[in-house]
């Protein structure tokens, strides 16, 4: 049937033309935007009018960043524990949560969830000690909340063939004590071996975390998202339920490049995957894509991300990746018509990653528009680079306005525009609660040294998102002929006040013109 929607802000990311008095849609496309009278004469005798009473239309969010996989299974088959909670509390919950969690049957039980960590300097700290006394023959392992870093129990190690005697070497540490003992913490690349070795819990299980996730993503509007991990395990459980018409989320997919953690298989398996991207292609699930880990994170206590240093030099103990080594992966999927999604935590990082695909455009020639993600921290000269170099500024903000994590003096919006880049937000979820990209979106309004207007944040979250993955000319605006990809608000958001932009609910969403979620008014 055809809709007609109006009495409401409707927002439509178009430049120049950013609202309409009302909007048509036709099945699973939109077919006119603008005026009510032209709205009316388009839609014909027999439309649906809905009355949006004063309520916010726009288009669906695309989230430039998430972990559906990840996030699905943290919030539905592993262990949760309070954050920061001292080593006596956590052991408490893991004895009181057992054995419910991630928990691979039979005598190869494995209890896996989080989120703990602490300082090296921290005393009182949780480590394999505690966890042995309570599970000397179950293996355990604990993410820290940045998911970059773990704590596990000995019976863990010794499953996954880590020994005492072992060293790791750049992109990793293995923890030990003042008597030189390992504490079972395990830094960045080092948690890959204990990762590994815990049982795969099976397809169904994959699949009902992602199609968990992809309904929270309904609930917060998103429509489309970049999946920042895409391993083989994630992308069976897309194509699976995209066969059975369970997915109505469209997924541009960035296969991982040699991490043994993210990727969830061997750097070897990992390799195999990304030569036959197509195989995992599916009309809502676009292959193209790929994931590279530059440094790690810049969160307390263990930051591990490469910076630059007070002289201008790259600080590159946690630089996981060499230029050169870095020019030929983007230089192989750049020729092959692949998107390089570079996670770069710091502004090192940064740098490095620019040098490379400066170097792949002078031998390649323009090119897919390769990503920064994070791009948190960036120095003074390497902004206006990121414009030159046709780059991406993919800007996951869900942490750096909260205060404890310290990051509140990077990601700066405003400057990203002022210099031309391409600038997309993500949520980054996993880390995050939940995907809602709203208070990203107030965060960015509200940036203390470089805001952003909120038509420039909702567009990040909408029509660049869009463009970003090539995909600008389908979806991302509500414009004639596109895809019916739209969401209601609660509210307008541009009468509210500031600080109640990351409230907003979304009532309903849409994906090519299907109800996929829709709230009752009590529920608002």
């Amino acid at each position: 049937m055809t809709t007609i929607y109006r009495d409401g802000r409707i927002f439509t990311a178009v430049p120049g033309a950013p609202f309409a008095e009302a909007l048509v849609v036709d099945g699973a496309r939109i077919v006119f935007a603008g005026p009510l009278e032209e709205a009316r004469a388009t839609a014909g005798r027999g439309a649906r009018e809905v009355d949006l009473a004063g309520r916010m239309l726009m288009p669906g969010l695309h989230d430039a960043h998430t972990h559906l996989l990840a996030a699905g299974m943290k919030y539905r088959h592993e262990v949760r524990l309070p954050a920061f909670a001292p080593p006596g509390q956590v052991v408490d919950e893991l004895v009181a949560a057992r054995p419910p969690g991630h928990v691979c049957g039979g005598h190869d039980a494995w209890v896996v969830g989080g989120e703990v960590f602490s300082a090296d300097d921290d005393p009182g700290r949780l480590t394999r000690r505690q966890l042995d006394e309570q599970y000397p023959d179950t293996p355990l392992f604990l993410y820290d909340y940045s998911i970059h870093h773990g704590v596990a129990n000995s019976e863990a190690l010794r499953r996954a063939g880590v020994d005492e005697g072992d060293e790791y070497g750049h992109g990793g540490r293995y923890r030990r004590d003042a008597d030189g003992v390992m504490t079972g913490e395990l830094i960045e690349e080092a948690t890959w071996k204990v990762l590994r070795a815990v049982p795969e819990p099976g397809a169904d299980v994959y699949r009902d975390a992602v199609e968990w996730a992809v309904g929270m993503c309904h609930r917060y509007g998103i429509t489309s998202v970049q999946e920042a991990s895409a391993s083989r395990q994630a992308l069976e459980a897309y194509q699976e339920l995209d066969r059975q018409g369970r997915l109505r989320l469209r997924v541009a997919a960035h296969l991982v490049w040699r991490n043994e953690g993210f990727g969830m298989a061997s750097a070897e398996a990992l390799d195999r995957l990304l030569d036959d991207p197509g195989r995992w292609s599916t009309d809502l699930v676009d292959t193209r894509f790929v994931k590279v880990w530059m440094d790690g994170a810049p969160l307390p206590p263990v930051p591990t991300h490469a910076p630059i240093s007070a002289d201008g030099e790259v600080e590159d103990e946690w630089l996981l990746v060499q230029e050169q080594e870095l020019f030929d992966v983007v230089r192989r999927f750049d020729a092959d018509g692949r998107t390089v999604k570079v996670h770069c935590a710091g502004a090192g990082a940064v740098r490095v990653a620019l040098d490379a695909v400066e170097r792949v455009r002078a031998v390649n020639g323009p090119g897919r528009p390769h990503e920064i993600a994070h791009a948190g921290f960036v120095s003074e000269p390497d902004y206006r680079r990121i414009a030159e170099l046709d780059m991406t500024a993919e800007m996951s903000p869900a942490l750096w306005h909260v205060p404890e994590y310290g990051l509140s003096e990077g990601f700066w919006f405003s400057r990203m525009i002022d210099e031309g880049v391409r600038m997309t937000i993500g949520s980054d979820w996993i880390i995050t609660p939940d995907p809602n990209l709203f208070p990203g979106v107030q965060g960015a309004v509200q940036h203390a040294t470089h805001p952003v207007p909120l038509e420039t944040a909702l567009a990040a979250v909408t029509r660049v998102g869009a463009q970003a993955v090539g995909r600008g000319s389908e979806r991302g605006t509500l414009e004639a002929g596109k895809a019916a990809d739209y969401i209601v608000l609660d509210r307008d958001l541009f009468t509210v006040p500031e600080d109640r932009i990351g409230e907003a609910v979304v009532t309903e969403t849409y994906v090519a013109g299907e109800l996929v979620h829709a709230v009752t008014g009590a529920e608002t």
